[in-house]
């Protein structure tokens, strides 16, 4: 590239008077070309009317090509700077030093710290300007890069949860963060040369100097526990690491970084006392209670004297608790707690165990009188009314009582034992007492296991259905009833009557109740498929699904999955179920009637039923109960009886179903009182699924 076309300035003659060295003016515009910085002369249109070649290589172009041209083609003016300051020198004629940005047209963009200065002619007007750029991007990104990342040390610092500072050897703050400000309620420049002593109370202050002194003294750098008086004059509970700190050429100092533990110590003493208290009744639960009475139990024996442990509990319970609501329930046991705390009797310790169960120690009852007694006069004062409702609540209680022997048995054992009397005293008839035996206890014991294995089971595939058939008066096969049979490990197929009752005291009995009408669809819709037909099958609810307004929900998406047609799918329910709620009761049923689910009510004629409700029923059947059925055939009394619910039956559009039929002189009779249907141990005993679908192909 030649000197001419950068924009130097013609040869001269040597001749010519007041011009330049030539050699010189050469060796000038070279220097000027090869300087780093851009170098640059505009006119008064912004035209180049030179440039170096550090200026064609920010631009990208050989200098040659950006003579007589402005900044247009090469940067994108609307994002660069240089066009004001340009705008500045030619227009007031003055010297400007300026950092710009510079964006080019191809998206880079660049920053450059530029003088410009204006040119003049003879007349001192402004022809142009000469300026020269120092690329100073990098210099620029490494400041700014310093820049943020000190403002987000400071910005990190400033708000983290831990409080961090520093201290020089006399205590004195040099530097702290957000947390330190706010526990003081200071500014930086508040606290900056201040010591704990001068924003604390004397003692706690003294407590952290010294933790400080050991520090720098290099024999205390492991962490700690230690507490501030803050400017609230609360208590603040911290836990703090500290280190000496040396920096170059500073003196020693000491970095502290502490974590405020306040509400985690409170958490923990809320949970230490929710561990041994309950938190409904504000009493102790079954771990102090254990623990209390271990204690009292040494004490016993050390003294010779017998302990008395009782375990006392609402009858019924879960009744209120499904009737009136589990506010009312809670309600109820703050008012059981506070009556036992209240009565006229001396406990020792006392304590809410679990739902309904309360337990106490009488350590004031010498002889089995006087603890009978005592247990007596506590009953009858929880007996009184409670005003929880419009009308007062009367409750009944069962107790069980166990007595120590010396130091032969531990708390867990007379817990258990006084817990086995009062189940005892409940499967007896309720509100009553029992003291434990030896020959409860080995009652309990088989109880316990059963309740263990059961628990065990559910979910398991240790149950399956098993199939009794009901038939017609001509023979056919009008469906079965789907019985429920546990295979218990060690002792083989359970009958429903030895283990319902417990699942359903142990809340297991809707799980199984779902599974058991699932089964059934699978069982319709099996033989269906296997072209036997249309079979239906009964299947046996229980209280707690007839309390369940999820019952229809459930049992319609099942019938959907499995195609199940109506009147195939039926469910049994007896009498008692009825009465708990009947409102609750025949709603539901009335809404599984509307979806197709045929329904009976079974062991009819030994409940308390009344027959407004009977009637407002839509019970597709009435099952007989076995015991009208036992006797019909020879005693006329009975067979007139099982005439008459008959009749009663179809007057209300109703078909009957005698239950327990073995012999064929009952069945007789009962096919002259125009009975409709027929089930018992004269056509069938309960049968697995395989056996029955054999016996459904043999009757085809």
């Amino acid at each position: 590239m030649s000197t001419r076309q950068q924009g130097a300035p013609q040869e001269t003659d040597p001749g010519d008077a007041g011009s330049p060295d030539p050699v010189q003016l050469r060796r000038l515009w070279t220097l000027v070309d090869n300087l780093d910085a851009c170098f640059y002369v505009k006119d008064l249109d912004g035209r180049y009317l030179f440039a170096n070649k550090a200026l064609g290589t920010v631009f990208g172009c050989d200098p040659a090509h950006i003579l007589h041209r402005d900044d247009a083609p090469f940067v994108d003016l609307s994002a660069s700077s240089i066009g004001a300051t340009d705008l500045h020198v030619l227009t007031t004629g003055e010297k400007i030093a300026a950092d710009e940005q510079v964006c080019l047209t191809n998206g880079e963009c660049r920053m450059f710290r530029s003088v410009k200065l204006p040119l003049f002619d003879e007349a001192r007007r402004v022809v142009g300007l000469c300026g020269i750029s120092t690329d100073i991007t990098e210099q620029r990104r490494a400041v700014d890069e310093l820049i943020e990342r000190n403002d987000l040390l400071n910005t990190i610092l400033a708000n983290v949860d831990a409080a961090i500072y520093l201290k020089d050897a006399q205590g004195r703050y040099l530097y702290a963060n957000g947390p330190v400000l706010a526990l003081y309620d200071r500014d930086l420049a508040g606290l900056i040369g201040r010591t704990d002593r001068e924003l604390m109370p004397v003692e706690a202050a003294t407590r952290v100097a010294a933790y400080d002194a050991e520090v720098l003294a290099g024999e205390g750098d492991e962490v700690r526990d230690e507490t501030i008086v803050g400017a609230d004059g609360a208590k603040h509970h911290f836990r703090s690491r500290k280190v000496k700190l040396r920096l170059p050429g500073q003196p020693t100092c000491l970095i502290g970084f502490s974590t405020e533990i306040t509400e985690l110590r409170g958490l923990r003493t809320r949970l230490e006392q929710e561990r041994i208290t309950d938190s409904l009744t504000g009493l102790a639960n079954r771990v102090m209670f254990e623990s209390a009475l271990e204690e009292q139990l040494v004490m016993a024996s050390l003294g010779g004297v017998r302990l008395a442990v009782v375990i006392i509990d609402f009858d019924g319970f879960k009744y209120i608790n499904n009737n009136f609501g589990q506010a009312i329930g809670d309600q109820l046991i703050q008012l059981v707690g506070q009556r036992l705390q209240q009565c006229n009797v001396t406990l020792g310790s006392l304590a809410r165990l679990s739902g309904d169960e309360f337990a106490f120690t009488l350590p004031q009852a010498e002889t089995v009188e006087e603890v009978a007694h005592q247990v007596e006069q506590i009953r009858a004062y929880l007996a009184q009314p409670y005003p929880v409702l419009r009308q007062p609540l009367h409750l009944t209680f069962s107790a069980g009582v166990s007595l120590s022997r010396g130091s032969l048995h531990g708390a867990a054992e007379l817990l258990g034992r006084a817990e086995a009397a009062m189940y005892s005293a409940k499967d007896n008839g309720r509100d009553q007492y029992r003291f434990y035996s030896p020959e409860l206890g080995s009652t309990v014991t088989a109880r316990v296991e059963l309740e263990r294995d059961l628990r065990a089971a559910v979910g398991t595939g240790a149950f399956a259905l098993h199939y009794q058939p009901k038939m017609r008066r001509d023979g056919g096969i009008a469906g079965f009833e789907a019985l429920i049979r546990w295979d218990r490990p060690g002792v083989g197929l359970v009958a429903p009557d030895n283990f319902i009752p417990l699942a359903e005291q142990l809340g297991l009995l809707l799980h199984l109740g779902r599974w058991v009408i699932e089964q059934a669809c699978r069982q319709i819709a099996a033989w269906r498929d296997a072209g036997l037909g249309t079979i239906p099958i009964a299947v046996n609810l229980s209280t707690s699904q007839l309390t369940s307004a999820a019952l229809p929900d459930y049992v319609f998406d099942l019938m959907r999955e499995h195609g199940i047609e109506p009147g195939c799918l039926e469910m049994e329910l007896t009498e008692s179920m009825m009465m708990s709620d009947p409102d609750l009761a025949i709603a539901i049923l009335h809404r599984l009637r509307s979806g197709g689910v045929a329904l009976s009510i079974d062991d009819f004629g030994t409940g308390f039923s009344s027959m407004s409700y009977l009637r407002q029923l839509p019970v597709n059947y009435l099952k007989l109960d076995r015991s009208f059925v036992r006797n019909c055939a020879v005693d006329p009394k009975d067979a007139d009886l099982c005439a008459g619910i008959m009749a009663l039956a179809h007057k209300l559009d109703m078909h009957v179903v005698a239950e327990g039929v073995e012999t064929l002189e009952q069945h007789r009779t009962l096919a002259e009182c125009d009975c409709d249907l027929f089930q018992g141990f004269l056509f069938s005993r309960p049968m697995s699924a395989g056996a029955a679908t054999e016996f459904l192909r043999g009757a085809h």
